[in-house]
């Protein structure tokens, strides 16, 4: 009775959870992609300490304006505003917003940036087994990635799937290499694979494992904060993969917007469990 309850408070707070993760996709990819970004906007470090860029601000303020539209009341929770408190009720929703994951790809007119949103019951604790939807845009695409729990991961109306590959010899492998001395074991890991990759975008490397375009993702710097893979991994375990830390456990939850986490996101468990094996060797 109490999952009923919830389900028809959500429908009513929150019509079309899925229109409104496009909408922010759309909002996002027009006002980035118009050329038209004001140069004079004025700019300061964002939540994590980072010095933020024009396209970040545009970005940032578009999501907001969408949920202060459509979303009732809510917190949002934003690499760029930080925390923010919208709407004049008890706040339903917490939405786990990076406006533009990739900014430096972006900023230099490289592949792979993304928009990503994951959105979780205010009061439940926040981890990726918690997130309830989730959308992960291609800013370079007019379709994003999205997901509902239990209802599978789509990329518009089409579902996606894993690759299913079980053996990290047969596995295409991304692993991010920012700011990171890597030990002599990461090495070993990536020299067992049979491709590697690196593309500085967690939210676009762990959903392109959800599409089986790679195999496994790797991130052990201990960089990565909540907007980064929170919304991608909800999209992954939909898609038939899974997300665990390098012990093979569940990700720890989450108590702000600054913890760090370490991942491993792989299409298949035995082949995550191959990677954590490699990872001790």
């Amino acid at each position: 009775m109490v999952d009923l309850m919830e389900s028809r408070e959500m429908d009513v707070r929150i019509d079309d959870v899925p229109r409104m993760l496009r909408h922010i996709h759309e909002s996002v990819h027009d006002r980035l992609r118009d050329g038209a970004i004001r140069t004079d906007l004025p700019l300061r470090k964002n939540a994590k300490g980072d010095a933020q860029q024009p396209y970040d601000v545009v970005a940032d303020a578009a999501i907001l304006r969408i949920l202060e539209t459509h979303a009732g009341s809510g917190i949002l929770w934003s690499e760029e505003a930080g925390e923010i408190r919208f709407g004049d009720g008890r706040p339903l929703y917490r939405f786990v917003v990076d406006p533009v994951d990739g900014s430096d790809n972006w900023g230099r007119g490289l592949p792979l940036s993304a928009v990503s949103v994951a959105v979780l019951r205010a009061d439940s604790p926040i981890t990726p087994a918690h997130v309830c939807w989730a959308m992960v845009g291609d800013l370079r695409e007019r379709l994003p990635l999205t997901a509902r729990r239990g209802y599978g991961g789509y990329h518009g109306s089409r579902r996606i799937r894993t690759s299913g590959v079980q053996t990290l010899s047969t596995a295409f492998l991304s692993c991010e290499l920012n700011h990171f001395d890597p030990p002599a074991s990461v090495g070993g890991l990536l020299q067992r694979a049979r491709g590697v990759r690196a593309y500085g975008c967690a939210s676009q490397a762990i959903t392109m494992v959800a599409t089986g375009a790679l195999d496994v993702h790797v991130d052990l710097r201990g960089r990565l904060t909540p907007e980064n893979f929170l919304a991608a991994a909800l999209i992954l375990e939909e898609s038939g993969g899974c997300i665990v830390n390098p012990d093979g456990q569940p990700l720890q939850q989450i108590d702000s917007l600054v913890s760090k986490t370490t991942l491993i996101a792989a299409a298949t468990t035995e082949l995550a469990q191959e990677v954590v094996d490699a990872l001790v060797e």
